[in-house]
């Protein structure tokens, strides 16, 4: 037994979400309404929310994020954080953000002007096709695949453990599309806002099964 659960957490609102900044890979802050949206997460989530690992991309935004939650933990009635093993969350390369190679810092706005052509392209099988200089949703996949299969190992353990994944928007949806099995196609077809949480549950024959997506509560 390793992983039985995953609470895979989007990162709170950036100081480029209302300017429609593109912040793939770009490492940014949250803003003051991301941190508060974070804080409203993790007492919505309240004294249940006891994950047995921490999992984060190393971008700044998701590293805030973490922190934020884990302090509520921390914070709440009988909420030390108590495994060794999670006195720091495990950062990992493989769950940042899609590349969006040169349209990274530019707006989306920006980019349909100046990138028409590019963006229409891309647009089309955006699966299996790269932004200029960056990479595809499949890509994206296959290193969030690697991830969880690595974490799974390093993590077995004879009692049944939960992971919280402090992430992406696409990320979570290239994890989900993963262990549901689902056709990349459909990662598009379910909203993951930030500061919500979707999860999973892993059953005994190894199979994932959805619990919540893109949820508050």
């Amino acid at each position: 037994m390793a992983l039985n659960k995953l609470y895979l957490v989007r990162h709170g609102h950036t100081i480029w979400h209302e300017t429609g900044g593109i912040a793939g890979r770009t490492d940014i802050d949250l803003s003051d309404r991301g941190r508060e949206a974070v804080r409203q997460l993790a007492r919505v989530l309240g004294s249940d929310f006891r994950p047995d690992h921490w999992f984060c991309s190393p971008l700044v935004r998701t590293r805030q994020t973490c922190a934020l939650l884990r302090q509520s933990v921390s914070d709440s009635p009988g909420g030390t954080i108590q495994a060794p093993q999670t006195a720091e969350p495990m950062l990992d390369e493989r769950l940042v953000e899609l590349d969006f190679g040169d349209w990274e810092g530019l707006t989306w706005s920006h980019v349909n002007e100046h990138y028409e052509h590019q963006m229409q392209q891309w647009g089309a099988d955006w699966i299996n096709r790269c932004p200029p200089n960056g990479e595809s949703f499949s890509q994206q996949v296959e290193r969030c695949r690697e991830w969880l299969a690595d974490a799974q190992n390093r993590l077995r353990s004879v009692a049944p453990e939960s992971g919280a994944v402090i992430c992406h928007g696409g990320t979570i949806r290239a994890l989900i599309c993963h262990c549901l099995g689902w056709p990349l196609s459909r990662a598009m077809q379910f909203k993951v806002d930030p500061a919500t949480v979707c999860e999973l549950d892993c059953n005994d024959n190894g199979s994932w099964l959805v619990r919540r997506i893109n949820t508050t509560c």
